[in-house]
């Protein structure tokens, strides 16, 4: 009945009710060669594209979003064109500011009551607030017996790809480097790889190791001395107001962290580190934390915090 319907032209899907059980559609889904068991297949970049018309050849972002996608959608909303094939020397991208409108939307899913156990009624020090990290990274309970499952900057927790790092980035953050967005190297994964993996079968897929974290002067100062030692390592550094802005890179070109070489296409580079986008970005992560609440008992006070993202530009051969 199913492919007479399809085949009919007059039925554009097929809904079905699947009660919890999902053999019998997964069956019926099968026979019609409708079923995907190739995870790359059903993943076409390593982020969710739009289903805004307007975006349909979109394949291209900045990395800083990854874990907002909606603030960076509500942000480039007014753009006639999207970066499609490369994301180019962008000297000047336009995004636009989040409106009270956009803030009500992108507010934590999460009840007020849920995020005060989660993160603590109150911060009596410093280390609390690396506990409150390290336990969203690690998934374990807080002391307080509850599950850190977000953070003010991730209303979700972490990425599958992410566990392949965890064990590090809990050291970091038990240490005061509060990590909010990273990606592991990759090195020619298949891409149909169920944590790496996009693009559609018989493709590979590599990512340049990726960190931005919040962490005080003290430990930047240290770190520019080291990574002086490690020139493939590239950085930017910036705090709220703008009067730190240090960085290694080229300050207008973008580099590509994520691509994927796939047969008969072109080299797919859908993800970047962009110096200028990373002005409009800083703002963001750096003032959530304390719009995180409104009227909550703590605030995160971000005065003193510097915001750094750093990449490894080479690939080693394995």
């Amino acid at each position: 009945m199913a492919r007479e319907l399809l085949a009919s032209d007059q039925v554009p899907g097929l809904h079905f009710y699947t009660l919890n059980r999902e053999v019998a559609t997964k069956e019926i889904l099968t026979a019609l060669g409708m079923w995907c068991q190739d995870p790359a297949a059903s993943r076409p970049l390593p982020w969710k594209p739009s289903a805004n018309k307007k975006r349909i050849c979109e394949d291209v972002r900045p990395i800083f979003w990854a874990s907002r996608p909606k603030s960076y959608m509500y942000r480039t909303s007014d753009w006639d064109e999207f970066p499609n094939g490369r994301w180019g020397n962008s000297s000047s991208p336009a995004f636009g500011e989040l409106t009270d409108h956009h803030l009500f939307y992108l507010r934590s899913r999460s009840k007020k009551d849920d995020l005060l156990k989660m993160w603590g009624e109150e911060l009596a020090r410093v280390e609390d607030v690396f506990e409150v990290f390290k336990c969203y990274i690690s998934g374990e309970n807080n002391r307080s017996g509850v599950k850190v499952k977000s953070l003010p900057w991730n209303d979700d927790t972490i990425a599958a790809e992410t566990t392949l790092i965890k064990e590090k980035l809990e050291f970091l953050n038990s240490k005061g480097i509060l990590t909010i967005n990273s990606q592991p190297h990759v090195n020619a994964a298949p891409s149909s790889d169920p944590m790496v993996g996009w693009g559609g079968s018989g493709g590979y897929i590599y990512q340049k190791a990726y960190l931005e974290f919040f962490t005080c002067k003290e430990v930047v100062d240290i770190l520019l001395e080291v990574l002086k030692e490690y020139p493939q390592v590239n950085y930017h550094v910036v705090n709220c107001e703008g009067s730190v802005n240090v960085t290694n890179a080229d300050t207008l070109s973008p580099i590509a962290v994520t691509w994927g070489v796939f047969p008969g296409k072109e080299i797919a580079q859908p993800t970047v580190v962009d110096p200028i986008s990373f002005e409009s970005w800083k703002m963001r992560p750096l003032t959530c934390g304390s719009n995180s609440g409104d009227d909550s008992t703590q605030k995160v006070h971000h005065q003193d915090l510097l915001l750094m993202t750093s990449v490894k530009t080479t690939i080693l051969s394995t």
